[in-house]
């Protein structure tokens, strides 16, 4: 039976040792990001006095960024068991070359430095030890860590076993091949450095910049101008100046969604990553578009009203 999100959500936390039942954590994450949403909409109010979408990007970057923190956490310690994963493998083929059992194969992983991998190992060796036969006790581990990679390995060992091939020798060749596999992985990310940076430069510096200045100076012509027009065109001036600045914001808004994916996608070769990147960008680029607004209405044509 598939699993709800809500059952998904909290085997993340369970995994990642979080103390806080999945749904407590979800609504503190939305509790926060309203308050932070709404003490950024009264300082706006205040200090611009203009409509921003900076509350709903405030709010929106917080809720994902702590909703997404236990998925985040979880990716990180599959991502560090995996790079352990390669020379656990080593340990176990090289045990059972000196012909001892799986059983003494698995504890010499348990009892190595490998981290967490040790640790979910252990795990493993006490079912064993409890009496689950060895298929159990593998499965259980590689259900538990929800890692493609461990899980096709642990498919591949219990096909061996059952098949009387020998483990020790397809141990050894897909220890060599996880370690290719994380080679690769490791060499994607410094031949993809420049074209993450040019993203991040692109859609949170570079683009809001602009926009900034742009609005500073539309705000700035629209002030002069409206000392000549009646009451009447200048609600219609100021309703058309805050069309404009909602238009401009909210493109920064999907222009960051899309540099965020593009961003992970580049870096990871998956979508994951967007959770952290899109949300963080998401304030840069906000931070950036108001600095600048401010500093050439400021240096051009006067504070910015």
């Amino acid at each position: 039976m598939e699993k709800t999100l809500i059952e998904k959500y909290s085997e993340w936390m369970e995994f990642s040792k979080m103390k806080y039942p999945a749904a407590v954590w979800i609504a503190l994450s939305l509790v926060l990001a309203l308050a932070l949403g709404m003490t950024t909409y009264v300082i706006i109010s205040i200090v611009m006095k203009e409509t921003s979408l900076l509350p709903l990007a405030v709010g929106l970057a917080t809720g994902v960024l702590i909703l997404g923190y236990p998925y985040m956490k979880k990716e990180s310690i599959i991502n560090s068991m995996e790079k352990n994963f390669s020379d656990a493998l080593k340990e176990m083929g090289d045990t059972l070359k000196a012909g001892d059992t799986y059983e003494s194969a698995l504890r010499e992983v348990a009892e190595s430095d490998y981290g967490r991998l040790s640790e979910e190992m252990g795990y493993a060796l006490r079912r064993l030890e409890d009496g689950e036969n060895l298929e159990n006790a593998l499965r259980s581990f590689s259900e538990k860590v929800d890692s493609t990679l461990i899980k096709r390995t642990i498919t591949i060992m219990l096909d061996s076993i059952r098949t009387g091939a020998s483990l020790a020798e397809i141990l050894d060749e897909i220890s060599e091949d996880v370690h290719d596999f994380q080679r690769l992985k490791e060499e994607r990310k410094t031949n993809t450095t420049m074209q993450f940076l040019f993203m991040i430069a692109a859609g949170g510096i570079i683009a809001p910049l602009i926009f900034g200045e742009i609005n500073a100076v539309i705000a700035g012509f629209s002030s002069i101008g409206s000392q000549t027009l009646s009451a009447e065109q200048l609600v219609v001036s100021k309703q058309i100046g805050n069309q404009m600045l909602m238009l401009i914001q909210l493109y920064l808004i999907v222009e960051v969604i899309g540099s965020g994916t593009m961003m992970s996608l580049i870096r990871e070769g998956k979508l994951n990553k967007s959770i952290i990147y899109i949300p963080l960008l998401l304030l840069l680029a906000f931070i950036t578009y108001y600095v600048s607004m401010i500093m050439v209405g400021g240096m051009l044509l006067g504070p910015v009203s």
